[in-house]
């Protein structure tokens, strides 16, 4: 049972971290042709299609820790490496989601409604979802170190 949480837990975090790579990429490289109608349509695209990747595997992302954790049944006496998992990784996560939900939602409007260039700015978007790849590989990077 532990073998196959951990195998959804790592697929989800490569799926997860693929999809918000992959916005950010895409979006980064389409940033100076919004504005116009068929930009706009490609960027809300984007956003909606590797969202619908990027929110259901954090979620078993987030579900496979949780339950590999209980499973571990350390109590207090838990190594740092194993509380920045737990603690700093689920906050992370679920930051993530809220996040990358509420400000891709604000992005979709504003394309939807953008009649000039000047209207739409990615860069909170996209700085924010960088943000969330770094932490996520912050974490794992600790983790695989044991630290």
């Amino acid at each position: 049972m532990f073998g196959t949480l951990l195998f959804l837990h790592l697929t989800g975090l490569i799926i997860w971290l693929g999809a918000l790579f992959a916005i950010v990429v895409m979006l980064f490289m389409l940033r100076k042709q919004l504005g116009s109608q068929e930009p706009n349509k490609m960027a809300k695209r984007i956003i909606r299609s590797f969202s619908m990747f990027a929110h259901p595997s954090a979620v078993i992302v987030l579900i496979s820790g949780v339950i590999m954790i209980i499973q571990m049944g350390m109590g207090s006496g838990k190594p740092i490496w194993l509380n920045v998992m737990e603690k700093g990784g689920g906050t992370i996560i679920l930051l993530a989601l809220i996040l990358t939900g509420i400000l891709g939602s604000k992005i979709k409007k504003r394309l939807s409604t953008a009649e000039q260039p000047q209207q739409v700015k990615l860069s909170g978007y996209l700085v924010s979802l960088s943000s969330m790849i770094v932490l996520a590989l912050s974490v794992v990077l600790i983790v695989s170190l044991k630290i």
